[in-house]
């Protein structure tokens, strides 16, 4: 009757109970003593159970160490295939009733989905966590076990609820996480629906129980919440019995899920719709229309101010706002509109009925008076691009651009990081979905951007553009070469700045890596050819010289190596050879002159260490343009080492001429070992 009397007599147990348990598990007991402890054990295990099912969490939690030893001595007993007692059968479905009785929200304990009482939230759902895992032990040890008893005290609540007798919330939210709960613990074996002669099984028939009794109207929103919760983890379940789709999503999308009164649940079941969805697409077909007329209000969008929070380290952070939920409902929107079984016209229909409020919002934005202080025009107008972008997003292909596409408008307020940041998202939802028909808007939306973009911007712009010149190559070689120059020289921009603390330099050092990674992704294109185009070639030497600049640089091996990364790429493109049709005039000379003696020079730094990792990738890019243009140019390559190049850094002529055997004898892999023992001896 005291709680705290209790708790200390429950720590006297769990010490008694681990010390029996360790005493057990020691594999040099003689089986008297093994016998003698383990009948000690029994005579504590009530006691366990007894404090582990005490109304106090704190008693409760006291013999947690115990239970998990016991649960690891029958697991060790099982994985040795020894047989189990029936009294230790019993005390496993006695500790499995407890855990999950104790899985209940205490009947003095409210939810509240505002969390007035954090901290006591936090350690209610952290002792769960460890009593779900207390479960799927004992799933582990006996499945037949758990599988019998957790049908068993599901349907009874089911069964129940459907009868009208009165239940707590907590005893239907218990029901509902305890079914969410039970697949996580099963085999993969056990995880199944249907059996093969395509009866239910224990779990299909849980599921097929849930949807079915209606237990989702229950008023009480933690109810609800834990029933979509639930959808969303067994969405297989409807693979097999398509029936019973349409009650799911008719709880859905009234007030039970996307309607409900509760914003934290409204929002949260927006996302999951979004993945119920997703997951079920082929079988949406019947019910697009429907879902689309319910969901129709859902759609108007109002920008709200910024509400920010402090992250633990105490820094304010944006706190995620309604509408960063409301973007899964326009994805959810794309997903259902897009599909294979609807009727092209439809489509057109639904796309214009979704997107032609939100191309209005956006011009009749841009019609009005422009105050760069007002925060809450700025979100509006970029909410709406948002929302387009997030629609493109749930659509695989489209043959024909959408109203969508005049996106490119909102460039009016280009100088807004936050427009800048929705126009870059959608547009790159919209190439996706439209292909080449919106590649032509490109040069328009970067020179747009690049004007007034900031170095997160730029870091996370050219790995899209990278990709871009990927997926649509050849086509796009055209636009990549009128793109070229406006994305380097604003690189440039950047990097020719100092940094004024910390976190610039670590910017810039991302940007650094974005740029290299871009020239790596125009050569993997196959669109080299861009560098030395009329309109390119004369900017070429200076995309050389910055790029020798961060070879040099040994602080950072990976820029650097990315840097000789390019050059190889170089190297292997336009270096004079047999085929003189890739040549570019001027770049043996920069390579014999400039980049050849780096490749000696740079490892020979004593900030050069070649037991580092990174540093023997770099050792590896640049043994690799030295065999290249032995490769491309043969006895050509050889003579200017031999006569020229040598000669100029005072190498002995017989170290010159083991050079000239080995690049020639060698393949790529043993030329390496030799160049790296040369410098570790500096030969």
């Amino acid at each position: 009757s005291e709680p705290e009397f209790a708790e200390y007599v429950a720590r006297l147990i769990n010490a008694l109970g681990t010390e029996l348990c360790k005493i057990y598990a020691e594999t040099s007991l003689p089986a008297e003593g093994k016998a003698q402890a383990w009948s000690m054990i029994e005579q504590v295990t009530p006691y366990l159970l007894k404090f582990l099912a005490n109304e106090y969490d704190d008693t409760s939690s006291a013999v947690f160490p115990f239970v998990n030893d016991m649960l690891y001595l029958y697991k060790r007993q099982k994985k040795q295939m020894q047989p189990f007692s029936q009294g230790q059968h019993e005390f496993l479905g006695s500790l499995l009733n407890v855990v999950i009785v104790k899985l209940r929200y205490d009947d003095e304990t409210e939810w509240d989905a505002d969390e007035d009482e954090p901290e006591e939230e936090a350690l209610f759902f952290e002792m769960r966590k460890n009593l779900r895992i207390f479960a799927e032990h004992i799933a582990m040890i006996n499945e037949e076990l758990y599988v019998g008893y957790i049908h068993s005290f599901v349907m009874d609540i089911i069964n129940k609820y459907k009868a009208g007798t009165q239940l707590n919330w907590r005893d239907i939210e218990l029901c509902l996480y305890v079914l969410y709960c039970y697949g996580e613990a099963l085999s993969k074996a056990s995880m199944i629906f249907v059996t093969p002669n395509n009866e239910l099984s224990p779990l299909g028939e849980l599921v097929s129980e849930m949807v079915s009794s209606n237990i989702s109207a229950y008023p009480h929103p933690s109810c609800a919440m834990q029933y979509f919760e639930n959808l969303n983890r067994y969405y297989q379940f409807f693979d097999h019995r398509p029936d019973h789709l349409l009650q799911a999503l008719a709880a859905f999308v009234d007030t039970r899920g996307l309607h409900h009164t509760v914003k934290q649940i409204r929002t949260r079941c927006w996302y999951l719709f979004q993945r119920f969805v997703k997951n079920l697409k082929p079988k949406m077909g019947p019910y697009v229309e429907n879902i689309l007329t319910s969901i129709g209000d859902l759609l108007a969008i109002q920008a709200e101010p910024v509400v920010e929070q402090n992250t633990m380290d105490g820094m304010p952070i944006p706190a995620a706002s309604t509408f960063d939920s409301q973007l899964y409902l326009f994805e959810t929107v794309g997903l259902l509109i897009s599909m294979d079984t609807i009727d092209p016209l439809k489509q057109t229909e639904y796309l214009k009925i979704v997107l032609e409020p939100l191309v209005d919002g956006i011009q009749k934005s841009m019609s009005q008076p422009f105050n760069p202080e007002d925060e809450l025009f700025l979100l509006q107008v970029h909410h709406y691009i948002m929302a387009i972008g997030s629609v493109a997003k749930g659509f695989p292909t489209l043959e024909k651009p959408a109203d969508g596409t005049q996106q490119p408008q909102a460039i009016t307020y280009k100088q807004m990081s936050v427009i800048r940041d929705a126009v870059r998202y959608t547009f790159a939802r919209l190439i996706t979905c439209l292909g080449t028909e919106i590649v032509a808007y490109l040069p328009s939306l970067i020179n747009g951007l690049l004007t007034e973009c900031q170095v997160t911007e730029l870091v996370d712009f050219l790995p899209f553009i990278g990709l871009v010149a990927h997926k649509y190559k050849p086509m796009i070689e055209s636009i990549i070469d009128e793109l070229l120059l406006p994305l380097v020289r604003r690189a440039f921009d950047f990097l020719n700045t100092t940094p004024s603390g910390t976190d610039e330099a670590l910017l810039l050092l991302e940007l650094r890596k974005a740029y290299l990674n871009f020239l790596l992704s125009l050569f993997n294109a196959n669109l080299e050819k861009v560098f030395v185009s009329e309109r390119n070639l004369e900017y070429l030497n200076t995309i050389l010289q910055t790029l020798l600049h961060f070879a040099k640089d040994n602080s950072d091996p990976t820029t650097q190596k990315m840097s000789f990364g390019v050059f190889l790429k170089m190297v292997n493109s336009w270096a004079s050879g047999s085929d003189t049709n890739t040549s570019v005039t001027g770049f043996d000379q920069f390579v014999y002159s400039e980049l050849l003696p780096i490749t000696f020079s740079v490892p020979m730094s004593s900030a050069f260490n070649l037991a580092d990792g990174q540093s023997i990738l770099v050792f590896g890019e640049m043994t690799s343009i030295q065999k290249g243009m032995c490769t491309k140019q043969g006895n050509d390559f050889i003579e200017y080492m031999k006569t020229v190049f040598f000669p100029s850094i005072q190498c002995p002529p017989e170290t010159a001429e083991r050079y000239c055997q080995a690049i020639q004898q060698y393949e790529g892999r043993q030329f390496k070992k030799y160049f790296q023992v040369c410098h570790l001896y500096h030969i």
